[in-house]
Formats: C-alpha cells, sequence, structure tokens
C-alpha cells in the first residue's frame, strides 16, 4: 500500500479515538454504528473516504482488519472508564435483520456481507471474550466460559494482533486471574471459620469442598522439599552444566517427589526420549537463559500440544491414567524453572480449551477437573496471595505422628496487606527500641 493509504487508515482511527474518549458511551456507539453500519441501507455522501476506498476496492480483508482495529478501541476505552457493558451493545450491532438482506446496491450487498462475514469469524469469538465477563455466557452451558483467562492471554501474546487488542487481552486477563485468586483466599478464609458464616464466600471453582482438601495437601508438601526449593536447588547445580548433563538431569529434576509409579514410568520413557533429541546441536555447549526458556517451552509443548491444535499423546495418556494433578504439578515445575514461560503456557492451555470447546461438560470432565486443579495450584503458587496452613487439633487419622489434614485450617492474605503488617511491626519496634 502507498504511504497515503496508511495516513489515511491512522487518522480514521484518530477520529474514532477522539470520539470515544470524548463522547458518552451511547453517543460513541452511535458513531460506531453510522461509520460501518449506516451504509447498509443507502451509501450516503457522508460514508467514509477512507472506507469508501475499501468498498470499491473490494477489499476485504483490509476491511475486517481496520473493523476489527475499531471495535479495540473501543473495548479499550470502555474498559478504561468502566463502561464495559457496553460491549455487548456493539456485538448486538452485528445481529441486525438487515443485513442477510439483499438489495439493487452491488456495494451494499458488499458492505452487508463483509459485516457478516466478520461476525461469523475466528476475530469475533475473540472480541466476544470481553463481553462474556459482563452479561455472562453467549452459549448456555458452555463449560469453557470458566476459562477465559487463557483465552485472552492467547490473544496477547500473538504478534499479529493489533496492539490494542493485545493490550485489552492482557488487562482483561489479569483482571480475571486476580479475582480468582482473590475469591479463592476469601473462600478458604471463610468457609472453615463457623463464626463467619454470615460472610459466606462462593468457590470459585468446580470442585466443591474437595478444593479445600486439596490445598491442604498442596501446602503440607512445603518446606525444605517445596516445588520452589528444588526448581532454585536446581537452577543452582545446572548453572554451568553442559546442555546434555542439563537435560538428563532435568528429566529427574521433574520426576522427583512424583508419588504415583506409573505417571514417572511415562515421564521417564516418553518425556525422556523426546528431551534426548531436543536441540542436539547445542549438547556440547553451556545452558543459558536463552536455552532454558526454549527448552521449557518445548516441554509444554510435549505435555499440552505439539501442534497447537489436538492435545499431545502424553497428555491424553497422563490424563487417561487419571493423574491431573499430577499433570498440574509437572507443568509447575517447568514453570518454576522459567517464569517467562508462563504465558505461554497459558496460551497453550487455550488451544486445549478451543479443542475440546465443542463437546459438552460431562464428555470433558478429565479435561475439566484439570484446568479447575491447574489454576488452583498456579493460584497459591502466585506472587500476590500467601497461604499458610496451621494445625489447630490433636486428631489423627490412626496412623502415629502422621497429621491428617483434618487437623489443619488454610489461613490466606494478600502479600501487600502482609507487607504493611509487617513494616509497621518493624516500625514499633524501631520506636520502642
Amino acid at each position: 500500500m502507498p504511504p497515503e493509504f496508511y495516513l489515511a487508515q491512522q487518522q480514521f482511527y484518530d477520529d474514532l479515538l477522539e470520539a470515544v474518549r470524548q463522547q458518552p458511551p451511547v453517543e460513541a456507539l452511535a458513531e460506531f454504528e453510522d461509520t460501518f453500519f449506516g451504509h447498509c441501507h443507502t451509501l450516503n455522501a457522508d460514508v467514509s473516504p477512507f472506507l469508501y476506498k475499501l468498498l470499491f476496492a473490494n477489499d476485504e480483508a483490509e476491511f475486517c482488519h481496520t473493523l476489527k482495529r475499531a471495535c479495540y478501541i473501543f473495548v479499550n476505552n470502555w474498559d478504561l472508564s468502566r463502561q464495559s457493558e457496553m460491549v455487548h451493545m456493539l456485538l448486538e450491532l452485528f445481529q441486525q435483520p438487515d443485513l442477510q438482506k439483499d438489495t439493487l446496491s452491488p456495494i451494499i450487498n458488499r458492505l452487508r456481507r463483509w459485516l457478516l462475514n466478520f461476525a461469523n469469524s475466528p476475530d469475533f469469538e475473540q472480541l466476544k471474550l470481553f463481553a462474556v465477563q459482563r452479561i455472562g455466557p453467549t452459549e448456555p452451558g458452555s463449560w469453557s466460559s470458566r476459562y477465559v483467562a487463557y483465552q485472552l492471554i492467547a490473544q496477547y501474546v500473538d504478534e499479529n494482533n493489533s496492539l490494542e487488542q493485545r493490550a485489552a487481552a492482557r488487562t482483561m486477563s489479569r483482571r480475571l486471574k486476580n479475582k480468582f485468586k482473590h475469591d479463592l483466599a476469601m473462600y478458604t478464609a471463610f468457609s472453615q471459620n463457623s463464626s463467619r458464616l454470615n460472610h459466606k464466600y462462593l468457590n470459585p471453582t468446580v470442585l466443591g469442598d474437595e478444593v479445600l482438601r486439596l490445598i491442604k495437601a498442596i501446602l503440607m508438601c512445603r518446606g525444605q522439599f517445596s516445588h520452589r526449593n528444588v526448581a532454585r536447588l536446581f537452577q543452582q547445580q545446572t548453572h554451568d552444566a553442559y546442555y546434555q548433563d542439563y537435560k538428563e538431569s532435568l528429566l529427574e529434576y521433574l520426576c522427583f517427589s512424583m508419588s504415583h509409579p506409573n505417571f514417572v514410568t511415562v515421564i521417564e520413557t516418553k518425556l525422556g526420549k523426546q528431551l534426548s533429541q531436543l536441540y542436539r546441536e547445542h549438547d556440547e555447549k553451556l545452558v543459558n537463559p536463552s536455552l532454558n526458556l526454549l527448552t521449557c517451552n518445548r516441554l509444554i509443548d510435549y505435555v499440552i500440544t505439539e501442534d497447537k491444535h489436538q492435545p499431545s499423546t502424553l497428555f491424553v495418556q497422563l490424563l487417561s491414567q487419571g493423574n491431573p494433578l499430577n499433570v498440574a504439578i509437572l507443568l509447575l515445575k517447568i514453570v518454576l524453572l522459567s517464569p517467562n514461560s508462563q504465558l505461554y503456557l497459558e496460551a497453550r492451555l487455550a488451544d486445549l480449551i478451543h479443542y475440546y470447546k465443542p463437546y459438552m461438560e460431562a464428555e470433558c470432565r478429565s479435561i475439566v477437573q484439570f484446568l479447575e486443579i491447574f489454576g488452583v495450584i498456579f493460584a497459591i503458587y502466585s506472587d500476590n496471595v500467601e497461604y499458610n496452613l496451621v494445625q489447630v487439633s490433636g486428631k489423627r487419622d490412626g496412623i502415629p505422628g502422621t497429621p491428617s489434614t483434618d487437623e489443619f485450617r488454610i489461613f490466606s492474605r494478600s502479600f501487600r496487606a502482609a507487607q504493611k503488617r509487617a513494616k509497621a511491626e518493624w516500625e514499633n519496634r524501631q520506636a520502642q527500641d
């Protein structure tokens, strides 16, 4: 395209941006409708010169690209102004009955067809993720709507998307994940305290009360051999290792403390074979952060999906053996070695969700269970919530010296609150001294 095209396109975006920033939400939406839909009835003289050129050049790809970016300009600014409920009104524009009708004008027919094609495209499905948080699932019983945060991350990491779409996706995903962490922390705190039943919080998972036992089991594994400490120890021991030795140690690290023998066997055989062949041209080189990142990303591919579409054979096999918890722990171990791989992991989970989305929830219970357990584990190991396990009774489960999970209560709080309390205590001690 000549430079004049991009200048005209940018001016078109600037005009929309000024409208959504300066006008009330309803008026801004009306201008958006007039810009893209107002000419579906008559191609009047007020049509945007830029869109007019696209229509007469029959450039549907550029029209859809322009329309998509315009949508995200409005989504981003409505989100900043706490007007996100306007998104579903924008989506309703694409349901107008007139779009289905033919006219005597070839240009108007072309415009209607393009708008309908966009409404039936994957781009529109991505856009609907921003509305589902305000108006609920667009399809009753759609279990995948509980995992929108991962699907938004897939939009964020895709560099083919516009900056507006990526920014909106990252902001919304972060907000949803923080809300889940908060809701989970509040649920675990209040559900165990009979004196605060009036402050009942809903369980943000579909695991029922089993989520409390899951959290306790995870917290009881902390200490010297917690997953974070073991990951730190592995990094120290392989700091100056050759890549071939690093891969061998990596397999041992992944299998360490895994209690299910069949799970360990599958990991050692299948994942071990893939690891040994991975980046063999670097076997005689010292491992470095870049190689560590690439290796961890490939491990995620092996465990989740190797073609970014279908689940990997390893994933299917592990879940068929009833190991969703171990699979989630395995992925946690990988991310603890490479925190920058977490976004990549969540994007692969989005691929998994997309693959299973057409199925009913009853048909993919193991997938749902895995996603729920994964969300809980990564919430516990996040950086902004602190979970602690405190023994509050002397009950035993019948085995001398072995405490039952019923003896413990979970206490959770944000790190920010903990830091404020620690600072206040330190200042108080300083004042006393």
